[in-house]
């Protein structure tokens, strides 16, 4: 793929372009000022947002004293932050609902959600075949074993009209997950989208011949990504979340604005990350999972209660729960900023930008 971002630039755009937003000084001191958070995975461009934060400065005019450190995949940072290693983890919903069902004396809850939709998906490659998600019947798929995407396949199979009994399923590591399926060892994969197709794009498939069908074009429910807290620890702190909440808010608002500058900041972790790739990875999970119309409407994190209550149904049934999950025990907006602090602001590019 030709580069499409200088890292020059890049590293240009980590200085202010405009002014700053005006931030509210915090009305209550942190209780906790130094806090951890454990995001999902490496240094990518979704995880950028919130490193990018950290460089402008978003948390420590806030009175914390934050550390980001990579994830090692969702279930990893919900067990990091359920064991009291960190305070906060950006991981997905549902398998967060997986774990609270099992472990009910450490549950956690989410406390913003970036993921508007769901990024679990079905993911293959122009030429099989498979131009619809009917095209899986009797194919030969991926995926990661307890992965969130593979526990609600079978809802979306019946979402989409065919028989998910008729899928043959390889359950795979994550290094061999796209390898595999671009080798043609399996028809198509199962999983996050911001890691299965960038991830096949790395491997040399163009962009334009990588197939997606995402659970929530096909009547899924489900919400995605957000950051959880144990639910203890929120409440012998609640100046220390609302702050740490107030930050992340900052930080997506401002990667939503900055693509570009977003994905520089990964470059003091990772000297030779392919930031035009990162860009490109950032740009299209803001697009399809954080600026949906209910998001940019009502504001980030703008949690509709009865959708919720629909995707706890979809999670009793994927994931065979003892019971139904209440939705009050999964969101809890009461840390959130006000909504015309949420609202995003137009998505910018991965274009060369000139001063």
């Amino acid at each position: 793929m030709r580069p499409i971002i200088g890292v020059c630039a890049m590293l240009a755009m980590l200085a202010p372009i405009a002014a700053a937003r005006a931030q509210p000084a915090p009305t209550t001191a942190p209780e906790s000022p130094n806090v951890k958070i454990s995001l999902d995975w490496a240094f990518q461009g979704p995880e950028s947002a919130f490193l990018y934060g950290a460089t402008k400065g978003e948390f420590t005019r806030r009175g914390l004293n934050v550390q980001l450190d990579r994830g090692n995949a969702t279930t990893d940072t919900i067990v990091r932050v359920a064991s009291g290693a960190y305070q906060f983890g950006w991981a997905d919903i549902a398998t967060m609902v997986k774990f609270n069902a099992e472990n009910p004396d450490k549950p956690l809850i989410a406390v913003y959600v970036t993921g508007g939709n769901s990024p679990l998906a079905i993911v293959t490659v122009a030429g099989r075949g498979i131009t619809k998600p009917a095209d899986l019947a009797g194919r030969t798929l991926g995926s990661a074993a307890g992965s969130a995407a593979f526990a609600l396949f079978n809802l979306f199979a019946s979402a989409t009209g065919f028989d998910p009994t008729t899928i043959h399923w390889k359950l795979l590591g994550g290094a061999l997950r796209e390898p595999m399926m671009v080798r043609g060892d399996v028809d198509a994969i199962a999983g996050f989208t911001q890691s299965t197709v960038w991830s096949v794009v790395e491997l040399g498939v163009p962009s334009d011949k990588i197939i997606v069908f995402r659970y929530n074009d096909f009547g899924i429910r489900q919400y995605g990504t957000a950051f959880l807290v144990r639910p203890d620890y929120a409440r012998a702190n609640p100046a220390t979340v609302r702050a740490v909440v107030a930050a992340l808010n900052a930080s997506e608002i401002d990667a939503i604005a900055n693509p570009v500058a977003s994905v520089a900041s990964i470059l003091a972790r990772d000297p030779l990350a392919n930031l035009a790739n990162e860009c490109l990875r950032l740009v299209d999970t803001l697009k399809t999972q954080t600026l949906t119309d209910e998001f940019k409407t009502n504001g980030l994190s703008s949690v509709n209660p009865a959708r919720l209550e629909q995707s706890m149904d979809e999670l009793l049934k994927a994931f065979s729960l003892p019971a139904r999950v209440a939705a009050d025990t999964v969101f809890d907006p009461s840390y959130l900023p006000p909504a015309a602090e949420r609202i995003p602001p137009p998505l910018g590019s991965c274009a060369p930008q000139h001063a």
